[in-house]
């Protein structure tokens, strides 16, 4: 045992000294994924296994159920055996082992090792946490509290951690979060509970329910915390089981989290915050994530094997910790094994970015992102990070499109707002003088009227536009309908104004400007992903609703005694369609010059578009059918339903069908083979 474990630290101190060549094709077990545009990515391998060991210098692990590495690089392994429990301590730089507790502890399920070296264990089934100094002797133990603020639950200690004012928090019941003790062993109270999020069918539930029907219904428990750690700020960690994007929490002194959502799996298992401040967690799937401080996904690498036999894989993997070099350690409690995994060349640039970033060295931060690049071009972090910098120094216009790249909106708002007020306070002066000019203009034409000489050739070759084209002139009677819905929806009906060909070059123009705001809308607003935009898709999406619109409201029209024609329904829908789609074009070069403090602009454009197309809607279908106000709206309503029964018919004929021609398919096959 002692040349396996003077292998392992032989192995570690290797790759410490010179580092890792290793790339995505080292041959390991498993892929690893970053995030890209909010989606996971295949990258580079960030870790590699090196070694695992089921035993340190002859001390068996059996059941390791939790790990802690201090700043010394001292390991911590708490496990339990078929004769009680114990504290496996050494250093891989060293041959010694030590060995606390197997007096004692029962089945401890918790070590933490605090600044000062004392370690504190929650024994589960001893129902006590103790703390120990570095020489093992205890100093003292955490019992039950008998605090009514504590409850009448039972006191099975499953983790804790210590900070630097001699506060202990003990993981008990995960619901109710973490039980705190002062620095004499005092219970405070409960700290970091997570909070219920209430839902539409729980909050109509708790309002009409009685009290006996909710209680027989369900009892509402919040999330549960299953570890905790803490950083060397004395900020705690916690992870929750069945959280998705809230499962990973940093809490500050009043137990809030500080952490904004992060892409995490909902089976988180342990936590622990690196050299760096990046967060480490590990899953009940064997899946490791390892975040950066402000909760950016670096890597995510592993999965499960139940069958013990592939390196870098778990079983029932029950803790992680890091050490100063970002190696990761990890402990299964089905296969009783320590299993240590080592940063590659790739890691280890990200990592030096990151550090020499936070120490306050933009410039110098910039190479190893750039590095990183060259060999992962796709690696967002590494792009945001080259953004951060150049921000940092002042480079906005490279910071602006670094944010792009890295798809990260908030610093493209930031650096955006920087580019366009050094661009106003160039232009200022030029645009003060035009509006000066533009002024004085429309002074003078108040008096002298020389505009309307101006215009006059424009106006004629519009007119003559108008009299040699009968679609031209009937697609600008669109403006007239702008101007006087009921009246011009009438001359529609009544008149023939429109036919049916302008109305469709009306709504192909629509088409086309909705397709230019899709593509060119400010990349602060769009969270399109424009290379994957399918155009069918989208034509689908914008015409559909307008057919079945017009043939849900031509028969319901037809039922309910109006007046419209097809013809009618179908040419007046369109034009009523156009403060919308008139609107797109606008607010995407409007949106060019907008950041996110000017986001409100952009909704609140959107949605008076909208109000205004619904009230054209509702002119068209009254002067259309010739309906009262009571009548107009429950066509609308009636149509609406329509339509969604048409969808709902279509999606069954279609799934009928599908059945129908494979059991053809099936039934010519068998006869083909058997004959």
């Amino acid at each position: 045992m002692r040349i396996r474990l003077a292998l392992l630290a032989l192995a570690l101190l290797t790759f410490l000294a010179f580092g890792t060549e290793v790339q995505a094709e080292t041959g390991v077990r498993y892929p690893t994924f970053t995030m890209s545009n909010d989606r996971l990515v295949r990258t580079q391998t960030a870790y590699i296994p090196i070694t695992a060991t089921d035993n340190i210098h002859g001390v068996a692990l059996k059941t390791p159920n939790d790990i802690h590495i201090d700043r010394e690089n001292n390991i911590y392994i708490v496990s339990t055996g078929d004769d009680g429990g114990k504290l496996v301590t050494f250093n891989l730089e060293e041959e010694d082992v030590r060995v606390f507790g197997e007096d004692y502890l029962v089945n401890p399920t918790g070590v933490h090792v605090n600044d000062h070296g004392d370690m504190f264990i929650a024994d589960r089934d001893g129902a006590v946490v103790y703390r120990l100094n570095s020489e093992g002797d205890i100093l003292m133990e955490y019992t039950r509290p008998d605090s009514p603020l504590f409850g009448a639950e039972s006191y099975r200690p499953r983790k804790v951690v210590a900070d630097n004012r001699g506060n202990v928090y003990v993981l008990n019941r995960g619901t109710r979060g973490l039980a705190q003790f002062g620095p004499q062993g005092e219970f405070l109270g409960y700290f970091g509970t997570n909070t219920i999020t209430p839902t539409l069918r729980t909050v109509l539930q708790q309002t009409f329910f009685t009290r006996e029907q909710r209680e027989r219904l369900f009892a509402l428990t919040p999330p549960e915390i299953s570890n905790m750690t803490i950083d060397g700020r004395g900020l705690i960690h916690t992870v929750s089981l069945g959280v998705e994007e809230r499962g990973v929490k940093r809490l500050n002194i009043s137990g809030e989290n500080l952490l904004p959502a992060m892409h995490n799996p909902s089976d988180l298992a342990d936590v622990f915050v690196g050299p760096i401040g990046n967060i480490y967690v590990i899953t009940r799937s064997g899946m490791i994530y390892e975040y950066d401080r402000e909760g950016n996904l670096l890597f995510a690498f592993g999965g499960q094997d139940v069958s013990n036999q592939i390196s870098g894989l778990h079983n029932v993997p029950s803790g992680i910790a890091v050490d100063s070099d970002f190696n990761i350690f990890t402990v299964d409690r089905a296969s009783g094994e320590l299993q240590v995994f080592a940063p590659t060349e790739f890691a280890n640039l990200v990592h030096l970015a990151l550090s020499t970033y936070q120490e306050g060295h933009y410039l110098e931060s910039m190479e190893p992102w750039q590095e990183v690049l060259r060999m992962n071009d796709f690696f967002d972090l590494a792009h945001q990070g080259i953004g951060n910098a150049a921000y940092s120094l002042g480079e906005y216009e490279e910071a602006l499109e670094s944010y792009r790249m890295a798809h990260d909106r908030d610093g493209y708002s930031e650096a955006f707002w920087e580019v366009r007020n050094e661009w106003l306070m160039d232009y200022a002066g030029g645009f003060f003088v035009g509006l000066f000019v533009f002024l004085f203009v429309y002074v003078v034409n108040l008096k002298l009227r020389f505009m309307k000489t101006v215009k006059k050739p424009l106006k004629d070759g519009f007119r003559f536009l108008r009299k040699k084209s009968s679609i031209f002139d009937e697609m600008m009677f669109l403006f007239s309908f702008l101007r006087h819905p009921p009246d011009s929806t009438y001359a529609i009906k009544r008149e023939e104004r429109v036919g049916y060909v302008p109305a469709t070059i009306l709504l192909i123009l629509y088409f086309v400007f909705y397709v230019f705001y899709i593509y060119n809308l400010n990349f602060l607003f769009n969270h399109r992903i424009l290379t994957e935009i399918n155009m069918i898709e989208e034509t689908a999406k914008v015409l559909l609703p307008i057919v079945i619109w017009v043939f849900a409201n031509y028969l319901i029209g037809s039922i309910r005694e109006g007046e419209g024609r097809f013809k009618d329904v179908y040419v007046a829908s369109i034009f009523a369609l156009a403060p919308l789609f008139l609107t797109l074009p606008l607010l995407t070069v409007f949106s060019w010059g907008l950041t996110y403090n000017e986001a409100f602009l952009v909704d609140f454009i959107m949605s008076l578009a909208v109000m205004v197309t619904a009230l054209y809607f509702f002119f068209m279908v009254k002067e259309v059918h010739f309906y009262s106000v009571k009548e107009t709206v429950q066509s609308i309503f009636i149509s609406a339903f329509t339509m969604a029964l048409l969808v709902l018919g279509t999606f069954i004929v279609y799934i009928l069908l599908n059945e129908l021609v494979t059991l053809i398919r099936d039934i010519f096959m068998e006869v083909f083979y058997r004959v």
